[in-house]
């Protein structure tokens, strides 16, 4: 019997038409249908997988001007493992393979200015320069990049601070965070990371910085000055601490040099990135992953950044503090953490009208009956700490007085029921204003007339620093009870209208006369409520050019 006989599908004709579905009639140089739809003939060899042409026109940065350090991470990821480092033996140092000593310096455009060069004597994994980066701009591959990201996935904290395409999205800004941590440090600690000192200028002046206009104010709460003198030490040897530093320090700088910021949001990054990863192991120093998260969580609201700069949320930040656990009571850098965050919260209570939480602040109110003796060395936190906590009870009444509606008045509840709680907080207000020492009260005092300057607020001076701080606190909370009386919501007699503007000036004559470095980021938050009740049009037009100092600052 005759069989017939199974066509043979044939590979012949142009790949055009093969992609069109058409049968092709094979015409050269260019067939029938490519001809008759004006299209490319193309021919070629394609097997059952698509035919993808490649042109790599990717220029790899020359590596002569830059030295790097090749190491071998096998040993610190089978120590991840149970018996994972059964199979190797006893570690050799030969076997890291040294290309080269420590990076040159580079330097940036010129335009940057000597501000913001880079910093000196560190390794990069990937270093680009910008003007490399601007004559080669796609130097990998998306490929590439996407296994360099789940490499640094799988690496330890300390492995670097961002990928080669966070870099370049930084405006090319050629900055070389610390790196020095790179052998054998692990997540649980940072003993690796070990420094006797700072080496590099940029790092020294961004630390001072740090100290000098930000650190000041926030040990007024501890006796211990643990974010002034105690941190900066620590730092040395945690790549964490230290970048949250020294972004606050460079992010205050950048308020004077504006070419900083991005160099701020690498090092404030940086410090998120790491943060993140410690927390993925459960052997993590938790006081330390808890210091660094306050010190960002200041970093966020001290300079409003938001987390699509690459941070985390305020409140991720809040439950890394809570693992730690501090009250009122703890010892050492937890207390000092402690009085921070409330700090921050009650500042954040006035400025969005959220509620405060009082569970572990555990202070006691009782005030001396005589407080004109000078008190010891040392003890002023503890008035700061109690106006505080006045602050931040006037703070959570402020809250439910404004948030009154007519549903409390349909449930019977009235304004009058506020009254109680209004006295009593005024009371703690003068109480601790007469009982404070005489250390915590303004040593001099002038009225505008007595000054040369054409300010139209008053000017209260202390040679404590704390003192001042601490009258902000006072006049403060005052000009919320004067502005938020239950009974004189609509009708304000004399005597509270005195009393508001008595407060509000002191308030602005703080924040007139003293620098912003002394009083923190609650300078601003005080100045927008007391300024709200002045009418003269000299106290305005002040205000407004203290609001635009503000902004340009």
């Amino acid at each position: 019997s005759k069989y017939s006989r199974k066509s043979k599908r044939v590979r012949t004709g142009c790949l055009t038409c093969r992609d069109r579905h058409l049968k092709c009639d094979e015409s050269t140089p260019s067939c029938q249908n490519c001809q008759r739809g004006r299209r490319t003939c193309l021919r070629g060899i394609r097997l059952n997988f698509t035919n993808t042409t490649i042109h790599d026109s990717s220029n790899f940065i020359p590596v002569v001007f830059h030295n790097i350090t090749i190491r071998d991470e096998s040993r610190q990821i089978a120590s991840e493992y149970q018996n994972g480092l059964t199979g190797y033996a006893d570690a050799d140092s030969s076997r890291y393979i040294e290309c080269g000593a420590m990076a040159r310096t580079q330097t940036p455009i010129s335009d940057h200015g000597s501000s913001s060069s880079i910093l000196q004597g560190h390794v990069w994994h990937i270093y680009i320069s910008p003007e490399s980066s601007n004559k080669a701009r796609s130097i990998y591959s998306d490929s590439l990049i996407l296994q360099a990201t789940e490499w640094r996935k799988g690496a330890t904290v300390d492995s670097g601070p961002m990928s080669l395409s966070e870099v370049e999205d930084r405006s090319n800004i050629s900055v070389s965070i610390e790196d020095d941590s790179a052998t054998n440090a692990d997540a649980t600690g940072s003993s690796a990371f070990e420094r006797e000192f700072l080496n590099s200028p940029e790092h020294v002046e961004y630390m001072q910085i740090y100290v000098h206009e930000i650190a000041i104010w926030m040990d007024s709460f501890n006796k211990g000055k643990h974010f002034g003198e105690c941190l900066p030490y620590r730092a040395l040897d945690s790549p964490l601490l230290l970048h949250s530093l020294l972004a606050c320090g460079v992010r205050r700088l950048s308020n004077r040099q504006p070419d900083l910021s991005s160099i701020a949001t690498v090092y404030y990054s940086t410090a998120n990135m790491q943060l993140f990863r410690y927390r993925e192991n459960p052997e993590r120093n938790i006081e330390e992953c808890s210091v660094a998260a306050t010190i960002l969580k200041l970093y966020n609201i001290m300079f409003r950044e938001k987390p699509e700069t690459g941070g985390h949320s305020l409140a991720v930040l809040n439950s890394i503090i809570g693992e730690s656990q501090w009250t009122a009571e703890s010892d050492g850098v937890g207390s000092a953490c402690f009085w921070l965050n409330a700090y921050l919260d009650v500042m954040g209570s006035l400025e969005t009208g959220c509620d405060l939480s009082f569970s572990g602040w555990n202070i006691e109110l009782g005030f001396p009956s005589d407080g004109n003796e000078v008190m010891a060395q040392g003890d002023e936190e503890l008035w700061a700490q109690k106006m505080l906590f006045i602050l931040a009870k006037v703070a959570s009444y402020r809250r439910h007085v404004l948030s009154f509606t007519e549903k409390d008045q349909r449930e019977n509840r009235t304004l009058e029921n506020y009254i109680p709680e209004w006295k009593q907080l005024k009371q703690l207000c003068v109480e601790w204003s007469d009982a404070c020492p005489r250390n915590l009260r303004p040593l001099g005092y002038m009225q505008p007339n007595q000054m040369e300057s054409d300010t139209v607020f008053p000017k209260a001076w202390a040679p404590k620093q704390e003192a001042i701080f601490c009258r902000l606190l006072y006049h403060t909370a005052q000009s919320i009870l004067t502005q938020t009386h239950p009974m004189e919501q609509t009708m304000v007699s004399d005597e509270i209208s005195w009393l508001q503007l008595h407060h509000a000036r002191e308030v602005c004559g703080i924040v007139a006369h003293t620098d912003d470095k002394y009083l923190g980021p609650m300078y601003t938050q005080a100045f927008l409520l007391a300024s709200v009740v002045l009418t003269d049009h000299k106290e305005q037009m002040e205000v407004f050019e203290i609001l635009q100092r503000m902004q340009s600052q």
